[in-house]
């Protein structure tokens, strides 16, 4: 039974050391991958690229300028040419100038109103004529006849005319003149209208009221386009030269308003596009498509140019007077050194960035090393304690061997 104990002792402790020892080497192991984990950390610290901060010496450049008397120009671009022997250099130059341009803007929900309104019209002088005997006049062969304010439609239409044209109002009505046009609309003259369409001196201005008129955008009354007045003129041929595509050049209805200061054009087609695209009939101004207006006003406007010209430079080679292939005059050339501070900010922001980009990455490799230190110092402690054991279990063993021995060797002496 005493060799049993001890036998089977003996095993409990060899397999407890070999535990123990795997255990030992499962720890090199992980402590092995902690190194190689130590390594790539240095590594990536090692491909961190410091960030540098900019200097005002690279946002900062020498600037050429002339008076030439209207404008003060500013070199852009001296580029040296060899081909020409009166000319050494090819300069772009630039000034800023206030340019009349037209301007398309798209204005969201208009609330553009269509109703009915006066309307002026005029009529070549071509297609008035005039019979003396019967004292007719006739328009595109309709004759005209004597306004009668007895019949009520008449002094209706006539009545809301003058309200908008009041030197209708103070004509003579045995000189005011009625007719319907092709399009069925009542129009109203004048015999003094009719008499300088005639005698070819002037179209003849005739009046009436007309349906599906734009009359309001928003709070702003409309009224028609008028060309005789030369500053809505001005705008309006500006407005075409600078959109030769849009509805706006060919159509033959155009009409004005003013908002804060500033006359705005649309098309009668593009204020009635928007005024018949609201999506509640109840609330026909609300929530209208955008309309495409204009205006037109000075800008202030880059103007640069491209030139051929001679360059004098002084003993520090800066220059110091321009003669251009145009003219025969020579300018004095001024000297500035020109920093560009929204540059230099912007990098100073952007090296601000990159900076504390820097800094948060150099703060995760620290708390990422030291996370691997811990580990690893709880895994040597580890390996410390096995180390002990191991010695422990070894001695143990050595002990029990001897038991082991001594019982084999009382045995073997029982049989002698």
């Amino acid at each position: 039974m005493g060799m049993a104990a001890s036998q089977a002792r003996y095993l409990g402790l060899t397999a407890r050391k070999t535990n123990v020892e795997y255990e030992g080497q499962q720890i090199n192991q992980a402590r092995t991958a902690l190194a190689n984990q130590s390594a790539n950390t240095f590594n990536e610290l090692l491909a961190l690229e410091v960030p540098t901060a900019p200097s005002t010496q690279d946002y900062t450049t020498v600037q050429y300028s002339y008076q030439d008397g209207t404008y003060g120009e500013t070199i852009t671009d001296m580029t040296s040419i060899t081909d020409d022997p009166d000319y050494n250099y090819l300069i772009t130059h630039h000034h800023y100038a206030d340019v009349f341009t037209g301007v398309q803007v798209n204005r969201s929900n208009p609330q553009v109103i269509i109703g009915t309104a006066s309307v002026q019209n005029s009529v070549p002088g071509a297609e008035v004529t005039y019979d003396d005997t019967l004292d007719t006049y006739t328009i595109n062969g309709i004759t005209l006849q004597n306004y009668d304010s007895v019949s009520e439609e008449q002094r209706n239409n006539f009545e809301r005319i003058c309200q908008d044209y009041s030197s209708l109002a103070n004509t003579d009505p045995a000189d005011i003149f009625v007719y319907t046009d092709a399009n069925g609309n009542m129009n109203f003259t004048t015999r003094t209208e009719l008499d300088n369409a005639v005698a070819g001196t002037a179209d003849a201005n005739t009046y009436s009221v007309e349906s599906g008129v734009p009359t309001y955008v928003g709070n702003c009354e409309l009224s028609a386009y008028d060309e005789t007045d030369p500053d809505q003129r001005l705008a309006y041929e500006e407005i075409c030269d600078q959109f030769p595509n849009e509805n706006f050049a060919t159509s033959n209805n155009i009409y004005t308003w003013e908002y804060q200061g500033r006359r705005y054009f649309a098309s009668l087609e593009d204020l009635t596009a928007s005024a018949i695209s609201a999506p509640d009939p109840s609330t026909p101004t609300e929530n209208q498509n955008k309309l495409k207006a204009y205006y037109a006003e000075n800008i202030e406007t880059k103007i640069e140019r491209t030139q051929k010209a001679f360059v004098d430079f002084d003993e520090s080679g800066r220059a110091q007077s321009i003669r251009f292939e145009d003219s025969t005059a020579t300018y004095t050339v001024s000297t500035e050194t020109i920093t560009d501070e929204a540059a230099y900010e912007d990098a100073m922001n952007q090296y601000n960035y990159d900076m504390q980009v820097y800094e948060k990455a150099i703060a995760d490799i620290n708390a990422k090393t030291e996370r691997i230190q811990e580990q690893d110092r709880t895994l040597e402690l580890r390996l410390r304690q096995l180390d002990t054991e191991q010695e422990a279990l070894q001695t143990q063993m050595e002990a029990v061997q001897k038991v082991i021995e001594k019982n084999i060797e009382s045995t073997f002496k029982t049989f002698e």
